[in-house]
């Protein structure tokens, strides 16, 4: 499958799973799916909770992407994110609407919803694919497996140090960092943590991992992209704080000096809807308020005066 592939179909997808925020309202937002699955003979299918309609079919949340078409995520980047974990590994894309603030990751906004239900009606969308990482440490003498669709983040706990972290690629030592931490992420998640942290913006298309360090101390500051094929290791360094281990915004565990784990391309991708023309360029300089500088204000991109 290509980086995007539209897709395009005369019936609406005959099985939908909904995904919502666990405390914004959304009622509105399922009142407007509703009524279009009805019209359009649509099953819908959701986690057991009060805000679900009777006429959505409960499951629990192993079966919630199982047989289905299409997951629909009504909230914002977390529920996003949350679809995405149990709807990337059957091959299910997701369609994210975003019903609070920024909605980085999500496609429309909820006033737009009625009008992506009709482009999926239509079969006026397409599918892209999302470069995902996976995280592999040992707990318990277990392999623990994780994967990310926005970053790995390895943070200090506060109060008790510096992260000492030393990271390798393909086995080959890199650099050694005394820091808050270090940020692996996906392209999807360039525009989270590790852009804060100065990470570069890339464009979701991308198959690479973003390697950026939080706040290091030392000559080597910048960071570092590695191709779809390489893996990324971490060990926690005998003068290092202890270390939280985050993945997507989730705490997982705290590890101590001597800890290893390794951060390597995901072998299957995970599938978002896309609705519209707006590329990469367009969706970062509104997301998240890109400007030009004053001097720039009164021109056009091929600088012609306005």
């Amino acid at each position: 499958m290509d980086a995007t592939t539209p897709l395009r179909q005369s019936d609406p997808p005959r099985r939908l799973s909904l995904v919502l925020h666990p405390r914004r309202d959304v009622g509105a937002a399922i009142d407007c799916v509703t009524r279009w699955a009805g019209t359009n003979g649509v099953e819908l299918a959701g986690l057991d909770d009060p805000r679900m309609p009777v006429a959505v079919r409960r499951c629990d949340e192993a079966g919630l992407a199982r047989g289905c078409d299409l997951v629909l995520a009504l909230g914002g980047d977390g529920t996003m994110l949350g679809a995405l974990r149990v709807a990337a590994p059957l091959g299910v894309p997701v369609l994210g609407v975003n019903l609070g603030r920024l909605g980085y990751l999500t496609e429309v906004d909820g006033e737009r919803l009625p009008e992506a239900l009709q482009a999926i009606t239509d079969g006026a969308f397409a599918v892209e694919e999302r470069f995902v990482l996976l995280a592999a440490w040992r707990e318990d003498g277990r392999l623990r497996e994780e994967a990310a669709y926005n970053d790995v983040v390895l943070s200090r706990v506060p109060g008790r140090g510096q992260a000492a972290l030393a990271l390798s690629v393909d086995g080959q030592l890199l650099v050694r960092y005394a820091s808050d931490g270090v940020i692996a992420a996906t392209p999807t998640g360039s525009t989270a943590y590790s852009f804060a942290a100065g990470g570069p913006l890339v464009s979701p298309q991308t198959r690479a991992m973003i390697v950026t360090p939080d706040a290091p101390h030392g000559l080597f500051s910048r960071a570092v992209v590695l191709g779809d094929d390489e893996r990324l290791g971490v060990e926690v360094l005998p003068s290092s704080a202890p270390i939280a281990v985050e993945v997507d915004g989730r705490l997982l565990t705290q590890v101590e000096p001597g800890w290893s784990m390794e951060v390597a391309p995901n072998p299957w991708s995970a599938l978002v809807i896309r609705l519209g023309s707006a590329g990469f360029a367009e969706r970062a300089r509104r997301k998240l308020g890109i400007v030009d500088p004053a001097a720039l204000a009164d021109f056009d991109l091929a600088g012609h005066e306005r």
